[in-house]
């Protein structure tokens, strides 16, 4: 019994959406994060297909792990697009695992859903910020380098390449 409760407690507090659904696709429980992740409530969602949260784009994602926990394997975490309450999407990673009953019978899956989408906004904001400061150092009219602490060369501009007639491969050889 209190496995059991941990095992609600775990649940109930966490911050990834922790949702249960039947071999057909209903809802059959929905965490309180899951509310705050896909802005439906436990009562809009229970009962209701999981496929109101996947993009009409995204439906064959849904079949193909369906079929997956129908034959009682794990679909490992990938990260995919999802939809809010409010029609917009979102970089979620999920993983997937069959629920079954005591004679071992496949009854259901268990989704854990991660909202990875400021992740992915803080990569993309690093490669805009990378690819700026390439367009900028490749422009300036000197030659500019970056080294390591041995004091090799592990990035040049093309203001070097061109002064010197190398390839960036040949540069960074030595």
């Amino acid at each position: 019994m209190l496995a059991e409760a941990h095992l609600s407690a775990i649940v109930q507090y966490s911050d990834d959406a922790i949702i249960s659904k039947s071999l057909d696709g209903l809802v059959v429980t929905w965490n309180p994060a899951a509310s705050r992740v896909f802005g439906f409530s436990e009562d809009e969602m229970v009962g209701q297909s999981i496929r109101r949260l996947i993009p009409a784009d995204r439906q064959d994602e849904e079949d193909a792990i369906l079929a997956r926990i129908a034959q009682g394997q794990r679909v490992e975490s990938f990260e995919t697009i999802r939809q809010r309450k409010d029609g917009s999407t979102f970089r979620v990673s999920l993983t997937v695992s069959p629920i079954l009953d005591p004679q071992g019978t496949v009854i259901g899956a268990s989704k854990i859903a991660r909202d990875v989408s400021a992740r992915h906004a803080a990569q993309e904001a690093l490669r805009e910020s990378e690819q700026h400061f390439r367009m900028r150092a490749d422009n300036i009219s000197q030659q500019a380098w970056f080294a390591d602490a041995q004091g090799r060369a592990i990035w040049l501009n093309r203001r070097w390449h061109d002064f010197t007639g190398q390839t960036p491969e040949e540069a960074l050889l030595d």
